[in-house]
């Protein structure tokens, strides 16, 4: 199977990864896979096995851009590069092509190729732009969630998508987890020394570091040997407490280095509860205890589930998880058997399986419409 993935760039989160990965174990599974990105964008921050087009605001397949001063393309520039590069590719060359966001799949639909797509969906984005407030971002955000409409043959990376606000689909697909890099450490019991509490310290409010920070200082007053260890944060906000570190990981060993150093995570996010959360999963296959909204895997068994926005809830389920040594190992354990799920050997062979559908779906030149009646 030959498959096309058009991208707006190459970026660090991990929705880049997932699809990185994917591109990996479907060329591992004897498939044919090329990104498609305007030729500004940086190179893949997540390594990947598959071919790179890079287009140019002719969409014309063209050497990548390298010089330093080049200036991030608009929204409009990308979207007019990705939609002229479909266009100019030959319709035999490829059998599938996959929308990772609402931009492209907006760009799929527009060039014609809609009945050769699916859309591979890994986050609600209408409302996470939305959120940000704004006449700007509000107009982004009904836009973007008009993708949901379209009557794609759709994969959602989460249960609570499979039927949340526009977006309707069939196919669950969880990303995976690479536990060659995220294991557990062995590590001795805290006797005395500091206790380490981390979290992935995002900008956006919905990511809830606020709240994770309010925490702390509370916990500081009974616990003086606690620090709190930010990934991702600027160290510039936070240079009046001297127990609050940023760390910076360059990739994903560095990131598992960082998630293994903590004794505690914290995720105090809360908005779409019940999706997929990268940082959890990674924190729980690296055998930390996990205190956390309720992000998919979490649940009463393997972690300590907290209600949003509650500094209080932060305080009272951090003391019940190290005041209770015994639990703790058991809700450690339960993660690392709930994560063996997200396999991407099994992540990669599911979307084959998914991939086949659609094209068996394809060629009986089926009406769309029962494209998303196809049975898992």
């Amino acid at each position: 199977m030959r498959i096309v993935i058009p991208v707006l760039n190459f970026g660090k989160s991990g929705g880049y990864r997932v699809l990185s990965k994917i591109a990996d174990e479907l060329i591992y599974l004897g498939h044919t896979v090329y990104f498609m990105s305007p030729e500004t964008s940086a190179p893949p921050y997540f390594q990947t096995k598959a071919g790179i087009f890079w287009v140019n605001k002719n969409g014309e397949i063209v050497e990548p851009c390298v010089s330093k001063n080049i200036k991030t393309d608009r929204a409009f520039t990308i979207f007019l590069k990705l939609f002229r590069g479909l266009k100019k590719l030959n319709k035999n060359s490829y059998d599938v092509i996959i929308a990772n966001h609402s931009l492209t799949a907006s760009i799929i639909k527009f060039a014609g190729l809609k009945r050769k797509s699916i859309y591979y969906v890994q986050a609600y984005e209408g409302e996470l732009v939305s959120i940000a407030g704004g006449l700007k971002n509000k107009f982004l955000g009904y836009f973007y969630s008009l993708s949901y409409k379209m009557d794609f043959f759709t994969i959602v990376n989460a249960e609570i998508y499979l039927n949340y606000k526009n977006l309707k689909a069939s196919k669950l697909l969880y990303p995976g987890v690479d536990f060659n890099l995220f294991y557990p450490a062995k590590k001795n019991p805290s006797q005395g020394k500091k206790i380490i509490i981390g979290t992935i310290g995002r900008l956006e409010k919905f990511k809830g570091t606020r709240f994770v920070v309010d925490a702390f200082k509370e916990l500081k007053k009974k616990h003086p040997e606690l620090q709190l260890h930010l990934a991702f944060a600027d160290a510039n906000d936070f240079q009046e407490d001297k127990d609050i570190h940023c760390f910076h990981p360059r990739n994903d060993k560095e990131l598992a280095d960082f998630y293994r150093s903590l004794d505690y995570y914290i995720c105090a996010g809360y908005i779409q509860l019940g999706a997929f959360h990268y940082p959890v999963v990674e924190a729980m296959s690296c055998g930390i205890p996990v205190i956390t909204t309720q992000y998919y895997p979490a649940n009463k068994t393997n972690s300590w589930l907290l209600r949003p926005k509650n500094v209080d809830d932060i305080v009272s389920q951090f003391e019940l998880a190290i005041n209770d040594f015994l639990v703790q190992q058991r809700k450690i354990q339960k993660a690392l058997d709930d994560v063996k799920q997200f396999d991407w050997k099994v992540v990669g062979k599911k979307f084959e399986n998914y991939l086949n559908d659609f094209i068996q779906i394809e060629n009986q030149d089926k009406p769309i419409a029962d494209i998303k009646n196809v049975s898992s």
